[in-house]
């Protein structure tokens, strides 16, 4: 059949919506009527819409991760005895990552036990490797935690990371102890790596190494 050209044009008028092609055939006409909306076809229209949308959220559903507890120390790590008693720094992570694990995955507790079943779900691993503090609080100078993490999936390590973060104890951070400012940067890892699990293009700031400052930097921060 004869080869036609539409101008690329969609307007409406009493209640037809008419939508036309470029560069289509007279016999291909049929297929256009998905662009031919009538005030009939709404109902039909709508229902496609929604069960679109709703196997593409189910397509894109974030996987749930679990942290696994405890939250351990690893091997030569460094870290002040007296820091480490005090501070329960594994506490605060397992605290603070766990809370951030639990609201994205909007069940449970964001946990689970080294010996128990993940149930299917991703597991997040982290070892303390080093803490940057004294006593004293801020008066002796910033404080900070660093961890690996690794993402398991199945028992095997799928990604990993290594995170610093580090703080000086925020505006009042004077009037505050070692353990609160590192409580601080264990907030800060729980957002860093709330969002690391779930995005693999996401890069962590102070990673491998690196120092990244917990809420505001500078002495004041």
């Amino acid at each position: 059949m004869r080869y036609v050209e539409f101008l690329v044009r969609s307007f409406a008028f009493s209640g037809v919506r008419i939508i036309e092609c470029v560069d289509c055939y007279w016999s291909s006409v049929n297929k256009i009527v998905i662009g031919l909306i009538f005030p009939k076809n709404k109902i039909m229209k709508n229902l496609f819409l929604i069960g679109l949308f709703l196997s593409t959220t189910t397509a894109f559903a974030a996987s749930p991760v679990l942290l696994e507890t405890p939250v351990t120390y690893a091997a030569g790590a460094s870290v002040v005895d007296q820091v480490k008693s005090e501070c329960q720094i594994e506490n605060m992570l397992t605290t603070r990552v766990g809370d951030v694990l639990r609201k994205r995955n909007k069940t449970g507790d964001g946990t689970v036990a080294s010996t128990g079943d993940a149930n299917g779900a991703q597991v997040l691993r982290l070892q303390i490797t080093h803490i940057l503090g004294v006593g004293g609080g801020a008066w002796t100078g910033p404080k900070a935690i660093t961890v690996t993490a690794d993402l398991l999936e199945g028992g095997k390590v799928i990604r990993n990371t290594k995170i610093n973060r580090w703080s000086v104890g925020g505006m009042w951070g004077g009037f505050k102890g070692t353990c609160s400012i590192l409580d601080r940067t264990a907030v800060a890892i729980g957002k860093d790596l709330g969002r690391w699990v779930g995005d693999p293009s996401y890069v962590i700031k102070g990673r491998a190494g690196g120092r990244s400052c917990a809420g505001p930097c500078g002495r004041s921060g």
